[in-house]
C-alpha cells in the first residue's frame, strides 16, 4: 500500500522531469526567436534556396568519414590505454553508430559507447563513462586551444562583439586555469597513497577512473590525435563558404570557427542548433548579409547532420549483429552456469 506521501512526491517529481526535458526546446525557440526578430525570415528562406546542397554533400561527405575515422581511433587509443585490449574494427562501427542519438543528445551517444564497452570487454559502466567523459573533456579543450589566440588577441569590430569578448577572456583564463588544477590534483593523488584512495573511494571513484591514470601526455596525445578533425573541418568550411558566395579569410575563421563549435557544443538547445546560428552571426556578420551567414550556418549544419547520420545507418546493422551475438553469449554463459 502506497504513502499519501509518496504518491505526492512522484506527483511533483513527473511535472519537475518533464519541465527539465522542455529546457532544451524552449532555448532553441528563444535563441530563433531573437535571431527571426532581427532577420526577415523571408530573406533567410530565399538565401537557403541558393544552397549548393549536391556540391556542398561532396565536400561534406568525405570529411565526415574522415572526421569518424578520427573519431574512431581516438576512442581505440583510449580504451587501450585505460580500459581493455580492443581494437580498432572492434569499435568503429560502435562508434558510427551511436552518430544517430548523438544528433538530438550528445548525452546518449557518449551512453551508447560506454554501455558497448560494458557488454563487449566486460569493463565496468562507469569505469567505460569515464573514459569516454574524459574523451570529451579534451575535445572540448582542443576547441580551447586553437581559438585561445582568437580571444586574447582579437579587436572587436562592434559594441556586441565587445560584450562577449571580454568576458569570454576571463572565461579562457578559468578553463585552462581549471584544466592544470585537474591535472595537478590527480598526479598528486597518483602519488599520495592517501589521497588516491579518497578519490577512489568517493561518490566520483568510478567516474574519475580514467582521469586518475591519465599522465600529462595522456591528455596531449588525446588533443594530437583530435586536432586533425578540427583542421580538416577548417578546410571544408572555408571551401563550402567560397561555394555559397561567403569570403572569410582563413586566419579569422580559423581563429574563431573553435567558438562556433563551443556555442554548439553547450547543452542548451536541441541538436546542437540555435548558439551554433549565433555565434555565426556574431563573429562573421561583416562577411556577408545577416541572412547569408544564418541560411550557411543552417545548410552546413543539416548538412554534417545528414552525412553522421548516412554513416550511423550504414554501421548500425554490424553493430546490431555485434550487440545480438554479445547478448547470445551472455545468455549461453548464464545457461551453463546455471546447469
Amino acid at each position: 500500500m502506497s504513502h499519501p506521501e509518496q504518491e505526492t512526491a512522484d506527483e511533483r517529481a513527473i511535472p519537475a522531469a518533464a519541465w527539465k526535458r522542455a529546457l532544451p526546446y524552449l532555448g532553441t525557440l528563444f535563441i530563433f526567436a531573437l535571431i527571426f526578430w532581427r532577420i526577415p525570415i523571408a530573406q533567410v528562406g530565399a538565401a537557403l534556396r541558393r544552397v549548393p546542397a549536391f556540391r556542398f554533400f561532396g565536400l561534406f561527405m568525405p570529411f565526415c568519414v574522415f572526421y569518424w575515422m578520427i573519431d574512431s581511433l581516438c576512442l581505440t587509443w583510449v580504451v587501450r590505454r585505460f580500459n581493455a585490449p580492443l581494437r580498432f574494427r572492434d569499435l568503429s562501427a560502435i562508434r558510427a553508430s551511436m552518430y544517430i542519438p548523438a544528433l538530438v543528445n550528445t548525452g546518449l551517444g557518449q551512453g551508447g559507447v560506454a554501455w558497448y564497452l560494458h557488454r563487449k570487454a566486460h569493463i565496468p559502466f562507469l569505469g567505460a563513462l569515464s573514459s569516454i567523459l574524459f574523451i570529451a573533456l579534451l575535445e572540448v579543450y582542443q576547441l580551447f586551444m586553437f581559438s585561445t589566440a582568437g580571444v586574447l588577441l582579437y579587436l572587436p569590430s562592434t559594441p556586441m562583439q565587445a560584450r562577449i569578448v571580454a568576458p569570454l577572456r576571463v572565461v579562457y583564463v578559468i578553463a585552462w586555469a581549471a584544466l592544470a588544477a585537474v591535472i595537478f590534483i590527480f598526479a598528486q593523488a597518483r602519488r599520495n597513497e592517501h589521497l588516491r584512495t579518497r578519490v577512489a573511494r568517493s561518490r566520483f571513484g568510478a567516474i574519475a577512473a580514467t582521469f586518475l591514470a591519465a599522465r600529462p601526455r595522456d591528455y596531449a596525445i588525446v588533443i594530437a590525435i583530435k586536432a586533425p578533425g578540427f583542421l580538416a573541418s577548417l578546410v571544408v568550411q572555408y571551401f563550402a563558404l567560397a561555394m555559397y558566395g561567403i569570403a572569410i579569410p582563413i586566419f579569422k575563421l580559423a581563429l574563431f570557427l573553435p567558438l562556433v563549435y563551443l556555442a554548439a557544443a553547450l547543452p542548451v538547445t536541441v541538436a546542437h542548433l540555435g548558439t551554433s546560428q549565433a555565434a555565426w552571426l556574431l563573429f562573421f556578420s561583416g562577411s556577408g548579409s545577416g541572412a547569408t551567414i544564418l541560411a550557411y550556418s543552417l545548410a552546413a549544419h543539416f548538412m554534417f547532420m545528414f552525412c553522421n547520420a548516412l554513416i550511423g545507418l550504414t554501421f548500425l546493422p554490424r553493430a546490431s549483429r555485434d550487440l545480438a551475438g554479445l547478448e547470445s553469449r551472455r545468455r549461453a554463459s548464464r545457461l551453463t552456469a546455471s546447469s
